[in-house]
């Protein structure tokens, strides 16, 4: 049976189209670079508490710096509050808030908290989430996700989706996205709390680079800093 003229051109046609979606499924399916094993840090390697300590006061100075404040807070609030038979406490500003929930506690507690009012005086200063725990790392990686357990009983389960879920024991949402470099986590643990990681992979498989951008409700800016690895079980 003779073919018609069209037969050819639309077998190509069908063909290219084959091949370009074999193409595009390949491409959404590759694997990125593989990230398990078990990570040691690399504290020389790593910025420490200190360091973080230090970038988290240099940014609270900065924003807290006269140049930082909005130009009308002006001096007509201050003698307001003096007015109005609560001075004492709207005399101290910021100050006073800063005591938190520490000035409710005096209320109720006096006779227990007269010894502890100058460590009240200078609250402790936030450290970032998993901060504490993240010495060893044990990741386990599939074409799907990955897990990662820390020292303590926290565990990271992700999906490579870019899709928020909750993870870490239910403390915080987590997303998770394989990119050209490496891997993007993104974890929210609620009340301004973000936690912002790149994980890079040397390309022997030996190191392990995680630049972390911490986001507090304190701060307008976050606090940029990284920790190092070396891969243990090879």
């Amino acid at each position: 049976m003779p073919r018609s003229k069209s037969f050819r051109p639309l077998c190509l046609l069908l063909a290219a189209g084959s091949f370009f979606a074999g193409y595009a499924a390949a491409q959404t399916t590759s694997p990125g670079p593989d990230f398990s094993g078990i990570w040691q840090l690399n504290d020389r390697a790593s910025d420490s508490a200190a360091v973080i300590t230090q970038r988290l006061h240099a940014e609270r100075r900065r924003e807290q710096a006269p140049s930082s404040q909005p130009a009308n807070a002006g001096s007509s609030a201050t003698p307001a509050s003096s007015s109005n038979g609560f001075g004492g406490r709207g005399g101290h500003g910021m100050g006073g808030g800063g005591h938190g929930m520490g000035g409710g506690q005096h209320g109720n507690h006096d006779y227990q908290d007269s010894s502890r009012s100058s460590s009240n005086a200078t609250p402790k200063d936030p450290t970032p989430p998993l901060f504490a725990d993240d010495a060893l790392l044990n990741v386990q990686q599939s074409r799907q996700g990955m897990r990662v357990d820390f020292n303590n009983n926290d565990r990271l389960d992700t999906q490579f989706d870019n899709i928020a879920r909750q993870s870490l024991n239910s403390t915080a949402r987590v997303q998770t996205q394989l990119t050209q470099d490496g891997m993007h986590v993104s974890m929210d643990f609620g009340n301004g709390t973000r936690l912002e990681q790149a994980w890079v992979r040397s390309a022997d498989g030996h190191h392990l680079t995680v630049t972390e951008t911490w986001t507090t409700a304190e701060l307008k800016e976050p606090i940029v800093f990284t920790r190092s690895y070396d891969r243990l079980d090879m």
